[in-house]
């Protein structure tokens, strides 16, 4: 039996909403159902849930325009659902914050497999198995506060962003292949294809200053991955 993690869902479409949060509170999960991009800033922010579903394309501002607004003060998991199959969509959704970018129409079970792979990364920083304070660089990062400085200025980094600096710092001077970022990050396994990794080291060069080559934090080691670069 899972724990009872909290999620809203972000939805107009009734039905598909009724049978999301359905199928989710059977797998043990509290669900709040929210119906138009109005209501959801409002309601994420009170709730403070473990993780939020949200479509794109809402009554009133849209899933990215909440995104915005929230991040500011919501840090865990945004799972996005969209029928647009768009990469600048998918990069504004990522640059927002967004953790996982799912294509309609998704099967109940897929859902929930990324559902359940979004909180157990979400979790990780929690452990106390993993180094609770990282130092590379003039970049600092505690786990136990969920805080990341640069040179003492405080970042504002999503989870997935958070978890996947924290793997590059631990593993500082050695290059990280995709595949085990995903694996470490996502808890999936690399398809070939997804750019969703490529794009959050953009958003992660960009939040530490860093967007031109060549880098000083985040280097691209062709045919091996990135590497956080100890010097």
């Amino acid at each position: 039996m899972i724990g009872k993690h909290t999620i809203v869902l972000v939805e107009d479409d009734l039905e598909l909403n009724q049978m999301m949060s359905g199928f989710l509170r059977e797998e043990g999960y509290l669900v709040t159902s929210v119906f138009n991009g109005n209501d959801a800033v409002d309601m994420i922010i009170a709730e403070n849930p473990d993780l939020v579903i949200l479509d794109l394309m809402l009554p009133g501002i849209d899933g990215i325009e909440i995104c915005r607004r929230i991040r500011t003060e919501f840090i865990n998991p945004i799972v996005m659902l969209t029928a647009k199959d768009d990469d600048l969509v998918e990069v504004a959704s990522l640059q927002q914050g967004v953790d996982n970018y799912l294509n309609k129409p998704i099967r109940p079970h897929v859902l929930l497999a990324h559902v359940q792979a979004a909180l157990r990364r979400s979790s990780i920083s929690a452990k106390p198995e993993n180094p609770s304070h990282l130092v590379v660089q003039d970049i600092t990062l505690d786990r136990e506060s969920l805080c990341v400085t640069l040179r003492e200025a405080l970042l504002d980094l999503t989870s997935g962003e958070f978890e996947l600096l924290a793997v590059l710092m631990e593993n500082a001077g050695v290059p990280v292949s995709r595949d085990m970022l995903y694996k470490l990050t996502r808890g999936i396994e690399y398809d070939g294809l997804d750019r969703s990794m490529d794009l959050r080291i953009s958003t992660l060069r960009r939040k530490l200053n860093d967007e031109n080559p060549p880098y000083r934090y985040i280097k691209t080691v062709r045919g091996k991955g990135y590497l956080m670069s100890k010097r």
